[in-house]
C-alpha cells in the first residue's frame, strides 16, 4: 500500500467461469452498478454493443473492461468452446443486471404528449412510483410524469419500476436523475421508453456537457433543472450560458418563490422554454403565463398527493391533479 493511501475494506468482488459452445452468444444485457473484466482462456468471440456500435474480436489471452451502463453481448465464431472469466464489482445484486431485449431499438421513443404540444400550457407531476398513479396522471390528461431515480438507492428505485411497461405511451416520461454516465444514463432511458432527461444533481457539473452530447446523439430531450438558494440559481443560470449545446427546458426549483423574482427574467432572458416547481400551491400562477416562455408547472409530488394512515404514506389525490390541470389550460 503506497504512502498516504487510506486502508478500507475492499469491495466484495465475483468470478464467473463463462462457457460459450460454438455460434452461441451470451445473454445481451447492462449492468447499473457493476463493473467487469473479461479474460478470454480460450477461443475466438466477437463482442459487440448496440448503443455504442461497436464490435471487438477477442481470442485467447485477450482482456475487456466495461463499465455500468455498456450493454454487450459475447458471440462465439470460433470452432471451439470459448472460455471467458468473467470478474464483476460490487458482486452480484438482483437489481444490477437488465436486460436488453431490443438490440435493433437503440433511439429514444416518439416524443409524448409534453413535446407534441403545439402552443398552450404544460404539466408534468412529479414522483410517479406506481402504475395506478401513472394511469390517474394519463386518464387526466398530464402531459409527463417523473421517474425519479437519485439518492443512494436510485438502483432499486429502478427495480420497482417494471409497471412502466404497461403504461399507455401517450405522455412523455421524464428520467429525473443526478447520474452522469453518459452509457449509464442513456441505457436507462432506453430501458424506462423514456423521451427526455431532466438532470438534478448539484455535482460534477464538468460531466454535464459530455452526458448531455451524448443522450441528445441517442435522440433524446434534455431538460435541466435549477434548484437552491436565489443566488446558486442565478449562478447556474450563468454557467448554462456559456454551454455551447442546446438545451430543451429549464425546470426552476425555488426555495422561496415569488411572481416578481428577478429569477424569471434572467429565465426570460436565456430564450430556453422554462418551467415553474413552486413549493407549495399559489392562485397567482396565471401571471406567469405572460412570460413569452414560460411553458407549464412541474408539480412535486408532496402538491398532488395526499397522506394515508398513521404511517403518512402519500398517495395520490385525483382532486388536486384535477385543480393544477385548470390552472394551466
Amino acid at each position: 500500500m503506497g504512502g498516504g493511501t487510506t486502508a478500507k475494506e475492499p469491495e466484495r468482488a465475483d468470478l464467473k467461469l463463462l462457457l460459450i459452445q460454438p455460434g452461441k452468444a451470451t445473454s445481451h444485457h447492462f449492468h447499473l452498478l457493476r463493473k467487469s473484466w473479461f479474460y478470454v482462456l480460450s477461443g475466438t468471440l466477437r463482442v459487440s454493443s448496440s448503443f455504442d456500435c461497436w464490435q471487438q474480436v477477442l481470442e485467447t489471452g485477450d482482456a475487456l473492461e466495461l463499465d455500468p451502463g455498456e450493454d454487450h453481448t459475447f458471440l462465439n465464431t470460433g470452432t471451439i468452446d470459448a472460455q471467458v472469466l468473467e470478474v464483476g464489482s460490487p458482486g452480484h445484486l438482483p437489481h444490477d443486471k437488465i436486460s436488453f431485449k431490443a438490440q435493433d431499438v437503440v433511439r429514444a421513443s416518439p416524443p409524448g404528449r409534453f413535446w407534441q404540444r403545439n402552443g398552450g400550457f404544460r404539466l408534468k407531476a412529479g414522483g410517479v412510483d406506481a402504475l395506478e398513479m401513472a394511469c390517474l396522471c394519463h386518464n387526466s390528461e398530464v402531459d409527463a410524469i417523473g421517474l425519479e431515480l437519485d439518492g443512494d438507492n436510485w438502483s432499486q428505485r429502478l427495480a420497482r419500476l417494471e409497471w412502466i411497461k404497461r403504461l399507455p405511451q401517450q405522455m412523455s416520461l421524464f428520467l429525473v436523475t443526478h447520474l452522469t454516465q453518459p452509457r449509464l444514463v442513456t441505457a436507462i432511458l432506453h430501458q424506462l421508453g423514456c423521451d427526455t432527461l431532466q438532470w438534478c444533481g448539484s455535482a460534477n457539473h464538468q460531466a454535464l456537457p459530455t452526458l448531455y452530447a451524448f443522450v441528445r446523439d441517442h435522440g433524446y430531450r434534455i431538460v435541466h433543472t435549477l434548484s437552491g438558494s436565489h443566488d446558486r440559481c442565478l449562478e447556474e443560470i450563468n454557467r448554462i450560458r456559456s454551454w455551447t449545446f442546446p438545451l430543451d427546458g429549464l425546470i426552476w426549483q425555488p426555495e422561496v418563490f415569488a411572481t416578481d423574482d428577478p429569477i424569471i427574467h434572467a429565465l426570460e432572458a436565456m430564450n430556453i422554454p422554462w418551467m415553474v416547481a413552486p413549493i407549495w400551491w399559489r392562485d397567482d400562477l396565471e401571471i406567469l403565463k405572460k412570460n413569452k416562455n414560460f411553458i407549464g408547472i412541474d408539480v412535486r409530488e408532496t402538491l398532488w398527493k395526499k397522506q394515508c394512515g398513521d404511517a403518512g404514506m402519500l398517495t395520490m389525490d385525483p382532486e388536486k391533479i384535477q385543480l393544477w390541470l385548470r390552472s394551466m389550460r
